[in-house]
């Protein structure tokens, strides 16, 4: 059998051609990991190297108000340094201002109580919101909010309560650290 007259072979000049042309295109295309070093090129005037992971740990914190806005800023203390701790002449400020709430979900009435309910689940929900500010010349190059939310479970002891709740909070805390530090690093990314 042979082929049709229409399905002639494609001549080799056309094909290298088009392989070319595909490797031109494909070559314009950039897809690097978000903590990758972009190499000298993107160095900043700011004194930092051009990597974000470097840039993350150059960013000091404000102080926090309460237990909730702490735990989020010991959480991206470690995030941003890697475990290093807050830096000693920082290129960055971020100012974070945390928001939190504890909505019960269930209530469950027996027979017994006068049907007032007691609350058996609950969510937290946080919000962070940051500016990024250079500290070198003022300018705000980032900001944004972030919304998490951490269920917990409330059994019928005092304690077990308390406790579910600080886990609770604990665990949104960390969850929105971690948000947060998504966020700082796709700013970070872009000067």
């Amino acid at each position: 059998m042979s082929l049709p007259d229409r399905f002639q072979p494609v001549p080799k000049r056309l094909l290298s051609v088009c392989v070319l042309g595909m490797a031109l295109v494909a070559g314009g295309c950039q897809v690097r990991p978000l903590y990758s070093d972009p190499g000298p090129v993107g160095s900043t005037s700011a004194g930092v190297t051009g990597s974000v992971r470097s840039k993350l740990a150059n960013i000091s914190i404000s102080q926090p108000a309460d237990r909730v806005s702490q735990e989020v800023r010991n959480n991206l203390i470690f995030l941003f340094g890697g475990g290093a701790g807050e830096p000693v002449h920082p290129a960055y400020s971020l100012a974070l201002s945390v928001y939190s709430q504890n909505l019960s979900l269930a209530l469950i009435q027996n027979a017994t109580n006068d049907k007032s309910g007691q609350p058996t689940a609950g969510e937290i929900r946080m919000t962070g919101n940051y500016v990024l500010t250079r500290l070198s010349d003022g300018q705000v190059v980032g900001r944004g909010t972030r919304i998490v939310t951490a269920d917990y479970d409330a059994p019928r002891q005092r304690f077990a309560v308390e406790r579910a709740y600080r886990d609770g909070y604990n665990r949104a805390a960390r969850e929105l650290a971690e948000a947060l530090n998504l966020s700082v690093a796709q700013d970070a990314s872009k000067f």
